[in-house]
């Protein structure tokens, strides 16, 4: 089989490797589409190269079609079609037992190297746990299925928010889960949606899924505009999904007393926050990592059409042209959301 091997930040090898064989409990599945994350890009720069390092298989948002069960698994056939959870988890230790996976002690990320080299999805075939796939809907393509991941983040993100009907949410980065959870916000029954990015196209999709008004941080002040859009009181759910020092003080300062900074973003080991505001107006940070019990809920509003990631996806590209995706992803001027690249 082929696999997209980094050899350098950016730079593949298409080599050919053996099929892997399933163990007892596994599926082998066939890959067919696998989108190009955030992590997978920010993960070979200086501040987080530790995550995607040479020789690793990268790719953890996947969706395939099983092409062969190993010994015991009864409840899966040859043919299913299905969407991978990258999140590997131990099912025993004080996390999973609270069905907590995503927080699982001894976890791993497939198509990571951060805790140790676990190969990815950047190939055509990957053996996994049963317990990792979902069955994708009639109707939900693998390039759909492949966004499980990501949009299972907005929807955990969304569902540890507490929020109310009638809250103002402010969404700080619309790239893909920004651009989902403009969509959450919605269904949830945000009583104003803000969403802030530098990308005027971005924006725009912002505006088609929801967001009562979008600011371009070029162009506009976002604190002045938000007390400007909430009586002067700021929002009560702020999510941060960019990760710099700059967009956490942003959010800590818009938020409303009392108010809820949902932490997403991730772009640095370490961000500075404005004390005063946060002390002075009591404002509550919940961190926020992968999804633990959303998958079937993903899979299911993308199947009725209440999550629309269609739009999101910009760009396609076969296994070997893997560097024009990435490349397209680090062009501004291309503005690009979600690649999805087929082996």
């Amino acid at each position: 089989m082929k696999a997209a091997v980094i050899s350098a930040p950016y730079r593949f090898n298409i080599e050919e490797h053996d099929v892997p064989t399933p163990n007892a409990g596994e599926v082998l599945i066939r890959v067919h589409a696998v989108g190009i994350c955030g992590s997978d890009v920010h993960g070979m720069e200086a501040d987080g190269g530790q995550r995607r390092q040479p020789g690793l298989i990268m790719g953890h948002e996947a969706a395939g079609e099983i092409a062969a069960v190993g010994a015991d698994v009864t409840s899966w056939k040859v043919g299913d079609r299905v969407a991978i959870d990258p999140q590997l988890s131990c099912g025993y230790c004080y996390a999973c037992e609270r069905g907590w996976k995503n927080l699982c002690e001894n976890g791993v990320t497939i198509g990571s190297s951060r805790k140790q080299l676990t190969h990815g999805t950047m190939r055509e075939y990957i053996a996994v746990p049963t317990r990792q796939i979902y069955r994708l809907p009639d109707n939900v393509s693998f390039d759909e299925g492949a966004t499980l991941d990501f949009v299972g983040n907005a929807v955990h993100v969304l569902n540890r928010s507490n929020s109310k009907l009638g809250d103002t949410f402010l969404i700080i980065g619309t790239g893909a889960i920004g651009l989902i959870a403009v969509q959450l916000a919605k269904l949830r029954g945000a009583g104003k949606i803000i969403a802030v990015d530098t990308s005027d196209a971005k924006l725009k999709l912002a505006k088609q899924f929801g967001a009562d008004r979008t600011i371009n941080p070029l162009k506009e002040d976002v604190l002045t505009v938000v007390r400007a859009e909430t009586g002067g009181y700021g929002a009560e759910i702020v999510l941060e999904m960019v990760g710099l020092s700059a967009t956490y003080a942003t959010a800590v300062q818009a938020a409303k007393m009392q108010g809820t900074v949902m932490a997403l973003g991730f772009a640095a080991d370490e961000v500075t926050l404005p004390s005063q505001a946060l002390l002075f107006n009591e404002v509550t940070i919940v961190g926020c990592t992968g999804f633990s019990f959303e998958g079937t809920t993903v899979l299911n509003m993308i199947a009725d059409g209440r999550i629309d990631v269609k739009p999101l996806i910009t760009h396609e590209y076969p296994l070997e042209h893997i560097e024009d995706g990435f490349k397209v992803l680090l062009d501004k001027q291309a503005e690009a959301i979600k690649v999805i690249i087929h082996p």
